[in-house]
């Protein structure tokens, strides 16, 4: 009995001290694997390199797209210059509560962030106090945060304000967010010096607030930042003091904003010899300033799930289509808007995987008109896209996406979203692409190969 006893009680101070993994059923199915981090690691460590050159005293915070924090003396505290009005538009937004902000009041925001007015600062400081500044900072969490009877004397870290715009939409009333991200993305072209022009290249929209100043060190440049890109988000501060010159400061922000966005090698058709073979072309090769969102290679589409042959985000096309497609982006650039590619070429196993998701999902109706069994998008003569405003890849509105009812129809809609559909499609056929009309985002270039293909997309 006494050994009974004494196995028991060793069982379960055995069960008690094991890991908590231990604990769990062996997962049965197939591993799935984390989704990328951004930015990898090497990209972290060509920014330490780079700003360990540097002259004058840096500090950069990174928070990537999985909530951790990277940096350089992320730390250290600096004075304040024009970026803590980011926090004075959450402040007052969060003051007024959940209601849009009246003329009035839009008449004071909006210069102080997007052109960095002094005295409109000046108002919004006296209307929140210190008080409003500390609640927000608490809530942020932003542990080195101090501020003493007026904005400019304001101090924080890097990774306060790293932390801060991270954050920085969810944190205000659901009825100002739109208001506050619209001006955090429509910076004047003049003050734009820092991080945007990079983030833009990569397909990243930026929510982003900069300053500077003269300090008994030197010249003050700072800036900080929440980019996004689909379900992607990731924030990035850079502090600067003791700089010899301004455009040294706002050379500190462009190099780190280069190393963290630049673009991978693997992008280049030279690397993908496969594809490159079968007559694709990477459309960004070719132009640029064309942004990407592939929706199959992610959870968020009509089947909720990513499509099988979707690996890296490569928009390919048959070679005359790509270069095609470059001339309407570089025609619409001039008119201050751009392309957001949502699809291109497209595997046939992905084709296959549509049609079955709508056979089981009891969808099939919508094969043979809105879903193909064998489409153009297989040759790469087919490209799904949409409208977007150049200068801070916002979207203009064009209605829903692979809705695929009527609502699609391209002149199935009136006022601002028919005119974006419309210019749309001028666009497109100016340089030799074909609309189809029930689907507003869908078009086809007039030179289509015979071939249906089914290579992967790196995969």
């Amino acid at each position: 009995m006494h050994t009974l006893v004494s196995v028991i009680c060793l069982g379960a101070l055995l069960v008690a001290s094991a890991p908590a993994d231990a604990m769990r059923p062996a997962p049965t199915g197939p591993a799935t694997a984390a989704p990328e981090v951004f930015p990898p690691r090497e990209r972290v460590r060509a920014v330490r390199d780079y700003l360990r050159r540097r002259v004058g005293v840096e500090s950069w915070a990174l928070i990537d797209t999985r909530g951790r924090v990277r940096g350089w003396a992320p730390h250290r505290s600096y004075v304040s210059a024009s970026v803590v009005k980011a926090m004075l538009l959450v402040a007052y937004l969060r003051v007024i509560g959940n209601r849009a902000p009246d003329a009035g009041e839009r008449a004071l925001l909006g210069p102080m962030i997007t052109a960095s007015d002094n005295d409109r600062a000046d108002s919004v400081y006296y209307r929140v106090g210190d008080a409003a500044l500390y609640r927000l900072a608490r809530r942020a969490r932003m542990r080195g945060f101090s501020v003493a009877g007026y904005w400019g004397n304001a101090h924080f870290s890097a990774l306060d304000q790293a932390r801060l715009f991270r954050r920085i939409d969810r944190m205000v009333p659901r009825r100002s967010r739109a208001y506050a991200r619209r001006l955090l993305s429509s910076i004047v072209p003049w003050q734009r010096w820092g991080f945007a022009r990079y983030a833009r290249a990569a397909g990243y929209r930026t929510f982003f607030k900069g300053g500077w100043r003269s300090t008994e060190s030197g010249r003050l440049v700072h800036e900080a930042a929440l980019f996004e890109r689909g379900r992607r988000r990731l924030s990035m501060a850079v502090l600067t003091d003791g700089n010899p010159s301004h455009e040294y400061g706002t050379a500190t922000l462009r190099g780190v904003a280069r190393r963290i966005f630049r673009a991978r090698r693997a992008r280049s058709s030279a690397a993908m010899p496969a594809l490159r073979r079968a007559g694709l072309r990477e459309v960004r090769d070719l132009a640029p300033g064309i942004a990407l969102e592939l929706v199959y290679r992610t959870r968020d589409n009509l089947t909720g799930r990513r499509l099988p042959g979707y690996c890296h985000d490569w928009a390919m096309l048959h070679e005359p289509a790509a270069r095609s497609l470059a001339r309407v982006q570089r025609y619409l650039r001039r008119h201050g808007r751009g392309l957001l590619v949502l699809d291109g070429y497209r595997p046939a196993r992905a084709s296959r995987a549509l049609v079955r998701w709508a056979e089981r999902s009891g969808h099939g109706d919508l094969v043979g008109t809105y879903i193909a069994r064998r489409s153009r998008h297989n040759t790469g003569a087919a490209v799904d896209l949409t409208l977007m405003r150049y200068r801070d890849r916002r979207r203009l509105r064009m209605g829903p996406y692979d809705s695929l009812d009527s609502l699609a129809h391209t002149r199935n809609a009136t006022g601002r979203v028919l005119r974006n559909r419309l210019a749309l499609e001028a666009a497109m056929e100016r340089f030799g692409f074909q609309g189809y009309w029930r689907e507003w985002w869908h078009f086809e270039h007039r030179l289509s190969p015979a071939r249906y293909l089914d290579l992967t997309l790196g995969c």
